[in-house]
């Protein structure tokens, strides 16, 4: 069969894919360490793979590249990170069978590794915080270049996992200390105040062209200091886009990506907080309001990068679906709710 093989379906964002790419007539086959997702059961998932977990990588590997030689896909699509990592990291072995749509992989180690992309916003002249690496770094010399409160965060990670914000050399010792332990490096960074949260959510093709985009300004978080967006809204952001293009397009990026920004609001520039390298968590909403995913599969097509904007999303319950919804453990599973705030034209981008 011909289609696309997509991996870590008990994410919502793997039922959107599904969703999208099936609803167009493009077979997919939703696959899961899981057994019971919302994506093996969706009408649009043709086929169904259960998977050993990521753990035991030789089973997964093994497991992945036997489907691919058997199914003859077109395309192979990891959502979550940890899971990319790994596919990107044996993507020699994946790429014989089924297209990647994703960078070469030292591009993608740019948006995984918060210390690279701090380096390249820095050679690209981007705005982020200022920032200063673990390595040999005393609590004395972070201090003499930081102000209180001072943010930590994991080089690795996702989320809010790990990330601290400490405003005394007490909390900032401590939480230093546990996250190396734990986590490994770190960096530092200034704390910006927020003056509002956007991302640019753009799919770039295999020339770095820019193929497709949405811009998301945040609503409302969880927690409301700082995490994944629970509701959400499209904004007609030209500036914005420019800024990101012109940092990702000096990358040579290809494929998803999200670029996020906090706008500082003493000056009012926007400051590069991360690079995503894989499909986000409010991907609903840009499925809603572009045609991204089928341009993921096709990219071909000869489609506008124009998308609704004043469409807003919010998250009804904020725990992750996994087979605690199927076993009972969990009685409600995660939904996007949609509803545009006035009428809601296209804009061009």
């Amino acid at each position: 069969m011909c289609g696309v093989l997509l991996l870590d379906a008990h994410l919502k964002q793997a039922l959107v894919v599904a969703r999208s790419l099936g609803g167009r007539g493009i077979p997919v086959t939703a696959g899961s360490h899981y057994r019971w997702t919302p994506s093996r059961f969706s009408k649009h998932a043709e086929g169904w793979l259960h998977y050993p977990d990521l753990e035991v990588s030789e089973a997964f590997l093994e497991a992945i590249e036997s489907e691919l030689t058997a199914g003859d896909y077109d395309m192979l699509l990891p959502i979550e990170e940890s899971t990319l990592d790994v596919v990107l990291g044996n993507r020699e072995t994946f790429e014989a069978l089924a297209a990647l749509p994703f960078p070469p992989t030292e591009t993608t180690a740019v948006g995984l590794d918060k210390r690279r992309t701090i380096e390249a916003a820095r050679r690209h002249d981007v705005p982020h915080p200022e920032t200063v690496f673990s390595d040999s770094t005393t609590v004395t010399e972070v201090e003499s270049t930081l102000s209180y409160p001072i943010v930590i965060k994991p080089i690795n990670g996702e989320g809010r996992h790990g990330v601290s914000v400490c405003h005394s050399r007490e909390t900032l010792r401590r939480a230093a200390r546990e996250t190396i332990a734990e986590l490994g490096p770190v960096l530092f960074q200034e704390f910006i105040p927020n003056g509002g949260e956007c991302g640019v959510y753009a799919l770039y093709d295999h020339s770095s062209d820019l193929r497709a985009v949405t811009v998301q300004r945040r609503l409302r978080s969880k927690p409301p200091e700082g995490g994944a967006s629970t509701y959400r809204e499209t904004i007609d952001d030209p500036a914005l886009v420019s800024l990101a293009d012109e940092f990702l397009s000096a990358l040579d990026w290809q494929g998803v990506v999200m670029a996020e920004f906090r706008v500082d609001p003493r000056s009012g520039e926007p400051q590069l907080m991360e690079i995503n390298p894989r499909f986000w968590g409010s991907l609903a909403l840009s499925v809603s309001t572009s045609r991204l995913c089928c341009i993921v599969y096709r990219p071909a097509v000869n489609s506008p990068r124009s998308f609704r904007i004043a469409v807003t999303s919010r998250l009804a319950v904020c725990s992750p679906i996994s087979s605690n919804y199927f076993s009972g453990r969990t009685r409600r599973a995660p939904s996007e709710s949609f509803s545009p705030r006035h009428r809601n034209p296209a804009v061009s981008i």
